[in-house]
């Protein structure tokens, strides 16, 4: 009998070719959809769990207490990692790591022959020996409890050895000159795998930034994480008030505004508050959004595989009849077709599975993730898609086997289709309105999330982005003897409108330096504001087109010497106008010196944050950055024209520039992921629910074939009968599109909640998703509603 429904389920997918490709297709396109999410998922929330202790890790962060602008900040003094380790017994261990940004790494071979200079944007950390002791990084080569014990050591993974000296072994103990210091190498590294939060490349000994005896509780550096184990037999609560009591012994006598808190490894990949290492997060709402999305597309897969199996229904009642009449139970024919759709869903998976490895490559490219074939083979995946392939099987089967199976045999042996009972008929509409919905809801958000990007594409940031190039160059006590020379031979290249020097660029791509800020006389522990400080020359201001709105600019000065604030801090410090500001001297990390001048608000973050306090001021051995404005239609000749100047006065220093406008487009990078991905994600489910509604129009076309045979010979118009077979499609998107309205303003709105400067939904993009669709289902349904109407009535009619 098996074998026999085998043969008949794969004689009716040949004898009828274009019902089973469009099935095939539906079924194809939701599985593929769906196989490629669950593997991005899968792959995001794979990272950093290859690390045998991953349940007892803590990062150690800092939480403000201020409720209002609540801070959540990673770095810690440098003195906390050590004092933790000797004073709580809830910590089994502890680390401090270090991520050290641009690092210019240089290669003397000893043949004598001519430099290897390698400019690394990231990788490279300052790490304590006991970093590799809590986390699962290997060595191949050297001993970890001497590899990091001295200053000036580095551990080189496999790829960076092979990168620097042609091949990782044998190395240890060669030597490399980094940002200007020469270090050893005293042992190599396992290449880390691509999905951890750690992106290593080389680790220097935390020696060599930090001495041993560093007591400074009160200096920050964000960049100064600490990891802590947990203790057997110890909770994650019996940490947090360990490191609240901490805090109150070391830090509150210096500064009561924080507290430091443990935050679980597994949540570093997805709290953007804090970040990583990476500088890529991805949150926990966008897996659950995602996951939704893929589920949601199988299912109007299986929607649309339910009404186009029994809109061709006609095609299979009198094969059901015959088979009643000599003896087929109802439970045998529902066997059938659920194995009839069990072989349609395999081909579909097996096609499926050919169109995801072809994707992989143009997913991993849109995402910057790295999934691989071999993924598709782990023995977790092959269980999934087996289940997967079952459920979908029975969800897309189950309903058209009740209803083929359901056909009475003497009707249909009179004659009758079996198509022309209504029952069931609310039920596949219902089905349609559903398909439409997330189509329709996957459309409002795509609009939204275009939107928002275009805003931030064109948003003002309070300074010219446009047509500036920044570069890095060295920060060194003989570097910097050459800035005044630097200037003039910058300036002097043709296209070249203005020059400025500074430590960082306008915004946080290229770094900042957070500080404390008092009014003079300040006594309180507390700082009355945090401030984002910012060195640069004068000229700075003009090269970024800067406005002040009160006083003047400093004047050029090689060390601080007045101060130049932004507008937000003259509010915080309850000033009414930026003019009684001037002359007012505060105290900015140590220093008191007074305000100058007062800059217009101006973003140094991306547009998800408000603007913060921020103070200006010229300091020349912290400039390690050349700001030109230029003409863009000289821009290679510009930057040819840096090389040589780079290679003149920096020969040991890689040039390295950026243009603004760009280092602003990536702050938004995953927003823009994230309307790619759901820009397909609607093309997707637009395609599905089309072939759902011809699925419906083919079987109300052949419900209602007598009907319109019947409106002809009383001579209705062609246009007529399209339009009566239309307009209960057009009232099916319409009821869609009242459901899906609500739901995607509701779940677009807590989207754009996240960013403190997003647009407002307006009406347009409902107007734009409901004529969307609306043409969409007009073009899907006019031609079958075209041959309907067109076709002759005498066949309709002639059994009558």
């Amino acid at each position: 009998m098996l074998k026999n429904y085998i043969k008949t389920a794969i004689r009716n997918l040949t004898r009828h070719k274009s019902n089973a490709v469009i099935n095939i297709a539906g079924l194809t396109v939701g599985f593929a959809a769906f196989l490629l999410i669950f593997l991005v998922v899968q792959y995001e929330q794979s990272f950093d769990s290859f690390h045998t202790k991953k349940d007892k890790i803590y990062r150690v962060v800092r939480i403000g207490k201020n409720p209002v602008n609540r801070e959540y900040r990673t770095g810690v003094p440098v003195p906390v990692t050590s004092t933790i380790r000797t004073e709580l017994p809830e910590v089994a261990n502890a680390a401090a790591i270090v991520n050290t940004g641009d690092m210019q790494v240089i290669v003397t071979p000893r043949d004598g022959s001519a430099l290897k200079k390698f400019k690394e944007a990231s990788g490279f950390f300052f790490a304590e020996p006991q970093f590799f002791q809590i986390f699962d990084f290997p060595l191949v080569e050297g001993d970890i409890k001497t590899a990091l014990t001295e200053p000036n050591t580095i551990l080189l993974t496999k790829a960076s050895a092979s990168k620097y000296f042609g091949s990782w072994q044998g190395i240890i103990g060669k030597t490399l000159k980094m940002d200007g210091e020469f270090v050893k190498v005293t042992g190599v590294l396992e290449n880390p795998p691509a999905n951890t939060d750690f992106p290593i490349k080389g680790v220097l000994s935390y020696i060599t930034l930090f001495k041993a005896d560093n007591k400074n509780w009160g200096g920050i550096n964000d960049g100064n994480y600490c990891f802590v184990e947990l203790a057997k037999n110890h909770t994650v609560n019996q940490l947090s008030r360990a490191l609240s009591g901490f805090t109150d012994r070391h830090i509150k006598p210096i500064n009561s505004g924080y507290n430091l808190s443990p935050q679980a490894l597994n949540e570093l990949h997805y709290d953007e508050r804090y970040g990583n290492f990476t500088g890529r997060t991805f949150s926990k709402d966008l897996i659950l959004a995602l996951s939704l999305i893929g589920l949601f597309l199988l299912i109007v897969a299986c929607v649309n595989f339910i009404n186009l199996t029994v809109a061709q229904a006609v095609n299979r009642a009198r094969e059901v009849g015959v088979r009643k009449v000599l003896g087929g139970s109802r439970s045998q024919l529902i066997a059938q077709f659920l194995g009839e759709t069990g072989i349609t869903s395999l081909l579909a998976m097996l096609i499926s599975l050919v169109i995801v490895v072809i994707a992989l490559p143009a997913v991993n490219n849109l995402l910057e993730i790295n999934l691989t074939a071999s993924t598709l083979y782990s023995p977790r995946l092959v269980i999934f898609l087996f289940g997967a392939l079952l459920l979908v099987s029975f969800l897309s089967g189950f309903y058209p086997a009740l209803v083929l199976s359901g056909f009475k045999p003497a009707s249909i042996l009179k004659g009758s289709s079996g198509a022309d009972q209504k029952q069931g008929v609310m039920f596949r509409r219902g089905l349609v309105v559903f398909q439409f919905v997330i189509a329709q809801t996957l459309i409002i958000g795509t609009l939204v999330v275009a939107s928002q990007m275009d805003y931030f594409r064109t948003a003002n940031m309070g300074f010219k982005k446009d047509a500036v190039i920044y570069a890095t160059f060295p920060r060194d006590s003989v570097s910097r003897t050459k800035v005044s020379y630097l200037r003039d031979q910058l300036a002097k290249i043709p296209g070249v409108e203005k020059v400025g020097f500074s430590m960082f660029s306008p915004v946080s791509d290229g770094g900042f330096w957070a500080t404390d800020l008092n009014r003079e006389g300040h006594k309180g522990i507390n700082p009355d504001m945090i401030v984002n400080m910012k060195i640069a020359d004068p000229d700075f201001f003009s090269v970024y087109n800067l406005p002040i709105v009160a006083g003047r600019i400093y004047f050029a000065s090689d060390t601080m010497r007045e101060f130049v604030v932004n507008e937000t801090v003259v509010r915080r410090l309850g000033i009414r106008s930026p003019k009684d500001a001037i002359g007012m001297p505060i105290n900015v990390g140590g220093r008191t010196l007074p305000i100058v001048g007062v800059v217009k608000d101006f973003h140094a973050n991306s547009l998800r944050d408000p603007i913060e306090p921020l103070v200006m001021s010229s300091l020349k051995k912290g400039y390690g950055l050349a700001n030109l404005r230029i003409d863009l239609s000289k821009a290679k000749s510009i930057t040819a024209a840096m090389e040589n100047v780079w290679d003149k006065n920096f020969p040991e220093f890689i040039l390295e520039y950026k243009f603004m406008d760009q280092t602003i487009a990536n702050y938004y990078k995953q927003e823009n992921q994230l309307s790619a991905l759901y820009t397909i994600f609607s093309g997707i489910a637009i395609f599905i629910s089309c072939l759902g509604l011809y699925g419906l129009i083919s079987f109300m076309a052949i419900q209602r074939k007598k009907e319109i045979g019947i409106r002809k010979v009383l001579g209705a118009p062609v246009k007529d009968i399209v339009i009566l077979l239309s307009k209960e499609f057009t009232m099916l998107v319409i009821i869609a599109f009242l459901i899906a309205s609500p739901l995607a303003w509701y779940f677009m709105h807590q989207w754009l909640q996240g960013y403190t400067y997003h647009i407002i939904i307006g009406i347009w993009f409902f107007v734009a998703t409901i004529l969307a669709s609306v043409c969409i289902a007009w073009l899907t349904v006019g031609y079958t509603a075209i041959k309907a109407a067109l076709a002759n009535p005498v066949k309709s009619l002639r059994t009558e």
